[in-house]
């Protein structure tokens, strides 16, 4: 069969290629939830063709899944680094105000795409609803190893309670002045919910 579209194409090795469609997705997702994203406008922004992308990535649901995996493996990392990176007498709190900043650093740079699956829960593939889950278990059980075991529902809500003003704080524009009173109000909801 011959190509339809007369685009011109680079040729690239399988993994240029693959690269460049993990990067146009990124940046896709980034821009708008899951079901906004067409595969055809990631196939172009690749320069390939969708068949193409189906090819290193089986289907729109799997080549999502994988961003949503890099960029939780990319969170995690950049958190564990700002940690590491404190002094060792930094108290838990402290600790837990950082990875807050780092995640806020994280939801500015792609506000969109992270707002996504909050506005539209369940709008995106189970797997990816799975990795996040898993995620949020994952906090909990860091906080836990800080804090203590025993208050996790104190976690959860403050998990959720960061998400909330997350995403007011993505709709009003992501304001830099808003930050750390946001980081603030977060880790000070935790306080009261451990001292309750």
């Amino acid at each position: 069969m011959s190509r339809v579209d007369r685009r011109p194409r680079r040729r690239l090795d399988a993994a240029q290629r693959r690269a460049a469609i993990l990067e146009a997705a990124r940046t896709a997702f980034g821009a708008g939830a899951y079901q906004q994203v067409a595969l055809s406008r990631i196939a172009e922004a690749a320069g390939a063709s969708e068949a193409l992308v189906l090819r290193y990535f089986t289907s729109k649901a799997a080549l999502y899944v994988e961003v949503v995996r890099e960029a939780i493996a990319l969170l995690l990392e950049r958190q564990r680094q700002a940690d590491e990176a404190l002094p060792a007498a930094t108290g838990p709190l402290e600790r837990i105000a950082v990875s807050a900043r780092v995640y806020l650093d994280f939801v500015a740079a792609v506000p969109h795409g992270w707002a996504g699956p909050l506005r539209t829960p369940f709008g995106e593939p189970a797997e990816a609803e799975a990795l996040r889950v898993e995620l949020r278990a994952h906090y909990v059980d860091l906080m836990g190893e800080l804090l203590g075991r025993g208050s996790e529902l104190a976690f959860r809500g403050y998990l959720g309670f960061l998400d909330a003003v997350c995403l007011a704080w993505v709709d009003a524009g992501c304001p830099a002045a808003e930050r750390e009173p946001l980081v603030a109000t977060a880790v000070g909801a935790l306080r009261g919910a451990l001292a309750g």
